[in-house]
């Protein structure tokens, strides 16, 4: 028992030192859950403050600390110090010496640091950091983090040189840096919160000022309505003229301070003012007066609405407008008056009253607003007084008026329906407008608008969605022209309306067809597979244009000649696409016609380049890039020259000289051919002038071959033979020389054409004659001198003398008919011989003289070789002068 006892006796320290152990474990939870507990539900720091002094002096055995926060720009600042050593430390510290403190080292560190006095004083010797204060024993400083972010520094000093901060203290101040942090973050979100909330109530008390002031307007603007309709109405109710102007005081009132108002008329003879109506506060009502310098007839002779305060009136006294005695001494209109608005009563522009209401405390009662209003209420008063004075009378034509009353009512209800009817047929109309201005008025499809705005759709999608693949259809119609000029145009809109059905068979629902104009039709083919669903639908389209035509009896064919151009995502609006898929139809036509071609890069180079060529004839024009050559022309028989042909070159800046074949195409399809012609008829007038002055080859004839158009235009016709009038006085040696191609389409047309310049002068030759159809009409029914035998005709002579038998017979007819023969393009001495045998009168061609240049008065022969001159023919599409 004894032994137990001294056992427990031994035991009974170490229990006291688990005790106490257990104890500051104890305060030390106690202390951190109260941290806890005071950071989450903190709503002001310097309470969390005053919290956290009693949470370390706890945990800590100190309560002397500083809070030292960074600003938004960046600076120092000392939040927060409890030091009751030293109580006025913290007013003496400044940003500069926070910055080279222990706690700046700490910010620029990033860490916890703990310090000495000794190592304090080392730090300020190596002017790391400056000392204030006093010396304090032990010094421990952690950051404040918000994530990786330093926000300050919190610090604690010991005074107590028994008193050592340790590791684990190091850790406590970092866990209460953590919470500290957590509160600052909180407290600055609750007043970042409760910033924008009051910013928020601000706002909202403007915005709802701003909708009173509205809503006080609103009502203002109602009520102002309101008491305008009122009396609009009160004008059409029949009651006593009293009752009507009790009724018009009460609904101006509600407007108006119109406690006092009165109604003043003129007297039939207009020398007296009644006043029918007088309310007022101070006097009663007045008897009739005479007229007088009073406010009331100022309004009568102003005959406008006028406001006046009292300080005006007492200026339109001394200035003479009104008396003064109106203003010292009781006076039934304006005594004692601070504020007066009255308006005239009128009818038909004739003042016969007055309408008035007046303030006698209230100099402001009425604004410069008020006056359109009692401009509006003396119009319905005055209505009114001429329906009472008219009233008589009114009842004696009761019935009538009720009957045309009746009679009107009827007339604007048959106008309200007819207004209603117009209306329903605008609406119809804009609605045909619409369908008129985005389709084509014959075929009713979609006109070339409609089609570009699917089409611009359809780039559009392309750009978002690159798989997504379309094409254009470009359709032109082969021999519509000749159906259109030949049956009509009747029957070549008929035609064009079967083909628009025919087309619309072909296409699927989802594709776009539309017609361009003319004989042009394009279809959208939207959401393709591959690129044989193209050709399957082109194919298609061919083959069913291509089927027979039935029209007015008449048994029709034609083809289209399709262009197609696919979907890429380098286009950039609807006109480019449209572009290479026109080209890629003319390719088509150019192909043979009736057939599909898609488009190639190389066709727009084709296109590019015959732009550039029609830009540079243009500029060969305007710069007179050209130049005449001459071929001589011989009598077979006495082989003297009777004349030259004239042949055209085009001198070019940079290709050197060309042909007509070169650029006489472009030409004609531009219409320069006309110009080009011009120049050719001045140049060769030229020439005849000089060959008359040198007395050389004053007989000789020149041959200029024209085109068709100058036959079948009236108008060119005539400038024609008027330029020729004004270049030369010898038409007559002038020969124009017109191909087959001139008479094809319009015959009536050119032989007129051919008959007048026969009166007119020149003569006539039909140019390369056996090259085409070579009609016998062309012998005997038009007026031609001559008829050139065209080269390739005269070249089968070399190997064949079939054609010798024709010339001869050709020869034979000539002296029956009035013409005789030119032979093109003589090559051997052998053709010249042959020629002479049949009877042929005249002949040009490399064997007789090569053509060349006028220098001066001789001839300067050109340099090509023989090869080359062979391309100075005409085709049977263009009759121009021989190249």
């Amino acid at each position: 028992m004894a032994t137990e006892n001294t056992h427990a006796i031994r035991q009974l320290p170490k229990l006291k030192s688990l005790l106490k152990k257990y104890r500051q474990l104890k305060n030390k939870q106690s202390s951190l859950l109260q941290l806890s507990e005071l950071s989450s539900s903190i709503t002001d720091l310097d309470a969390f403050y005053q919290g956290l002094e009693s949470v370390i002096k706890t945990l800590l055995a100190t309560d002397s600390f500083n809070i030292a926060l960074l600003t938004p720009s960046n600076e120092l600042q000392f939040t927060y110090c409890h030091n009751p050593v030293e109580k006025r430390l913290h007013e003496d510290l400044d940003v500069a010496k926070g910055r080279k403190s222990l706690t700046g080292l700490v910010l620029e560190s990033q860490a916890p640091i703990h310090c000495s006095a000794k190592e304090r004083m080392a730090l300020a010797k190596a002017d790391k950091i400056v000392l204030y204060g006093s010396v304090w024993t032990d010094w421990l400083g952690v950051p404040l983090k918000r994530g990786e972010q330093v926000i300050g520094v919190i610090s604690l000093q010991s005074y107590d040189k028994k008193r050592y901060f340790s590791e684990e203290n190091c850790q406590i101040l970092e866990f209460i840096a953590e919470h500290l942090v957590t509160a600052i973050d909180r407290v600055r979100s609750r007043e970042l919160l409760e910033s924008s909330i009051q910013q928020r109530t601000i706002k909202l008390t403007q915005t709802n000022q701003e909708l009173q002031r509205e809503i006080v307007e609103r009502q203002l603007a109602v009520k102002t309505h309101q008491v305008l309709l009122n009396i609009s109405e009160l004008t059409t109710k029949s009651q006593a003229i009293s009752e009507l102007y009790q009724a018009l005081h009460d609904e101006i009132n509600k407007l108006l301070p119109a406690k006092n108002f009165y109604i003043a008329l003129l007297s039939e003879n207009k020398s007296q003012l009644e006043f029918p109506y007088y309310c007022d506060e101070k006097f009663t009502q007045p008897a009739t007066r005479k007229l007088s310098s009073g406010l009331s007839e100022m309004v009568i002779r102003k005959g406008k609405p006028i406001l006046l305060s009292d300080s005006i009136m007492y200026t339109l006294a001394a200035e003479g407008e009104v008396t003064q005695c109106d203003f010292s001494s009781p006076s039934p209109d304006f005594a004692l008056t601070q504020a007066w608005l009255a308006a005239p009563l009128s009818n038909q522009g004739e003042i016969f009253g007055v309408i008035a209401i007046q303030h006698y405390q209230d100099k402001n009662a009425y604004h410069s607003k008020d006056l359109e209003l009692m401009r509006f209420v003396s119009h319905h008063i005055a209505i009114e007084i001429l329906r009472q004075k008219t009233q008589q009378q009114a009842r004696k034509n009761h019935e009538v008026l009720e009957e045309r009353v009746n009679k009107r009512t009827q007339e604007l209800q048959a106008t309200n329906l007819n207004l209603r009817m117009q209306i329903e047929e605008r609406r119809k109309a804009e609605a045909r407008l619409y369908h008129d201005a985005h389709h084509d008025a014959l075929t009713q499809l979609p006109n070339r608008s409609m089609f570009s705005e699917r089409l611009t759709y359809a780039i559009r999608h392309l750009k978002r969605h690159p798989s997504h693949r379309f094409a254009v259809l470009f359709i032109d119609l082969d021999r519509f022209k000749m159906i259109n000029d030949t049956l009509g145009h009747h029957a070549g809109d008929q035609f064009l309306i079967e083909i628009a059905r025919r087309l619309g068979y072909c296409v699927r629902d989802n594709d776009t067809l539309a017609r361009l104009g003319g004989d042009e039709f394009v279809v959208l083919l939207d959401s393709l597979q591959a690129r044989e669903d193209i050709e399957e639908i082109a194919s298609r389209i061919i083959t069913s244009i291509a089927q027979p035509f039935e029209l007015e009896g008449h048994t029709l064919y034609s083809n289209a000649s399709m262009g197609i151009a696919q979907s890429r995502v380098g286009y950039k609006d609807a006109s480019e696409i449209l572009r290479d898929a026109d080209a890629a139809m003319y390719e088509a036509k150019s192909l043979g016609r009736g057939r599909y071609v898609f488009f190639e890069d190389s066709m727009r180079e084709k296109i590019i380049a015959s732009m550039t060529l029609e830009q540079e004839l243009r500029q060969a024009i305007q710069s007179k890039q050209f130049e005449l050559h001459y071929q001589q022309i011989l009598d077979l028989t006495s082989t003297k020259t009777i004349g030259f042909e004239v042949l055209l070159r085009w001198q070019h800046p940079t290709k050197g000289l060309l042909t007509p074949s070169e650029f006489l195409f472009m030409a004609e399809e531009t219409g320069m051919i006309l110009d080009i012609e011009i120049w050719v008829i001045e140049q060769v007038c030229l020439q005849l002038k000089r060959w008359q002055q040198s007395k050389e080859y004053e007989h000789t004839y020149i041959g200029v071959n024209l085109s068709g158009r100058h036959l079948i235009q009236a108008n060119q016709l005539a400038k024609l033979m008027a330029l020729i009038s004004a270049n030369t006085v010898e038409p007559e040696r002038l020969i124009l020389e017109f191909n087959e191609s001139a008479f094809a389409r319009h015959t009536e047309l050119a032989l007129k054409g051919l008959k007048s310049l026969k009166e007119f002068g020149v003569k006539l030759a039909l140019d390369d004659y056996g090259a085409g159809l070579s009609s016998l009409n062309f012998l005997h029914n038009y007026p031609f001198e001559f008829i050139k035998l065209d080269r390739s005709f005269i070249h089968a002579l070399n190997y064949n003398d079939k054609n010798l038998s024709l010339i001869k017979a050709l020869h034979e007819l000539g002296t029956k008919f009035g013409y005789q023969l030119v032979a093109e393009g003589i090559e051997s001495e052998v053709m010249f011989k042959k020629l002479q045998t049949v009877g042929c009168q005249f002949g040009q061609g490399y064997y007789i003289n090569r053509p060349g240049k006028i220098v001066g008065n001789n001839a300067e022969t050109d340099t090509e070789n023989e090869n080359e001159s062979y391309l100075d023919t005409n085709s049977n599409a263009v009759a121009i002068i021989q190249a």
